[in-house]
């Protein structure tokens, strides 16, 4: 038969160690209410964090300050700026001009026929040659051209023109001359009448016509 080993009781036994995470455990175990401690448990740990981001962003204001700016050590540059005045300019000399008259404005001619005669043949006389030539007188000269028309011994008018007027070719006797004068601005007229003998029909040469104060037709 066996022998069954007998074990000895030591009667001084060494105590179990445990190692600090059973403890932890062991103690988080027993804990009534474990969520609220390890919420504690969480935030505990997390201090140690906050404090380690403050010191370094401490740290990192202070090294920023006491970083100097770097001195620029280049020298000033000095443009020369150079003024130079405009060149002086000699003015123009003005010319003197002699101011040019101002024309004086015709008088504006009277828009009638005006005083009119008729210089030759006078009235009642004998006049001898042909052709006989009337001298018409304007008395005045401030009267606008005018043109006139004749007839003889009640006879037809011949046509206006402001040209002296020669007759040709008068028998002997006497002429009633009629003499009418237009303005050729206006419908004045004036009528003129001349009586005068024609001698005979002897040629004489063209008598030269002038006025006292004006030629025909002016």
């Amino acid at each position: 038969m066996e022998k069954i080993p007998e074990y000895k009781i030591n009667p001084n036994p060494k105590p179990f160690k445990q190692s600090v995470v059973e403890r932890i455990r062991n103690w988080y175990r027993t804990l009534p209410n474990k969520k609220q401690y390890l919420e504690f448990i969480t935030a505990l740990l997390t201090i140690p964090v906050l404090l380690t981001v403050l010191i370094s962003n401490i740290s990192n204001l202070q090294s920023q300050k006491n970083t100097k700016l770097p001195v620029s050590t280049l020298a000033p540059v000095i443009e020369k700026i150079t003024v130079t005045s405009p060149p002086a300019t000699t003015p123009a000399p003005v010319q003197s001009t002699t101011p040019t008259p101002t024309p004086t404005p015709r008088q504006e001619c009277v828009q009638q026929v005006g005083p009119i005669e008729i210089s030759y043949p006078a009235e009642g006389s004998t006049v001898t040659g042909d052709p006989v030539c009337l001298i018409v007188t304007r008395l005045s000269q401030n009267y606008c051209s005018v043109v006139w028309s004749y007839r003889i011994n009640g006879g037809s008018w011949s046509d206006y023109t402001d040209s002296p007027i020669c007759m040709y070719g008068l028998t002997p006797g006497v002429k009633n001359l009629d003499l009418r004068v237009n303005s050729i601005i206006s419908t004045d007229t004036t009528m003129l009448q001349r009586t005068f003998t024609v001698a005979g029909a002897t040629p004489s040469p063209t008598p030269t016509i002038a006025t006292s104060s004006g030629t025909l037709g002016n």
